[in-house]
């Protein structure tokens, strides 16, 4: 069965997050939230902005940083930045 572009975009989102945090990548779901469920703190924020800015080649700003609460969220800002034909591509 062939993964859809959001499934790929949430496989790579869910494995950064798990790299970064060190949360284990069964435990994160798209409800998942950055802060509350994982404790991030803003170095470990800012270390995912920076790995998904280099798996997506996307810049995130400040503000949609302080916007994206869930592992969802972060996939439906993606979904938005990058075109339909380049997504799943990288990583």
């Amino acid at each position: 069965m062939l993964e859809s572009a959001r499934d790929l975009i949430f496989a790579k989102v869910s494995r950064t997050v798990a790299e970064v945090t060190g949360v284990s990548e069964a435990d994160l779901n798209g409800q998942t939230e950055l802060i509350m469920d994982l404790n991030l703190d803003s170095l470990a924020l800012f270390e995912i902005v920076i790995e998904l800015e280099e798996v997506f080649d996307l810049q995130i700003s400040d503000e949609d940083v302080d916007r994206i609460k869930t592992l969802d969220e972060i996939v439906r800002f993606i979904e938005g930045k990058i075109p339909a034909h380049h997504r799943g591509k990288k990583g």
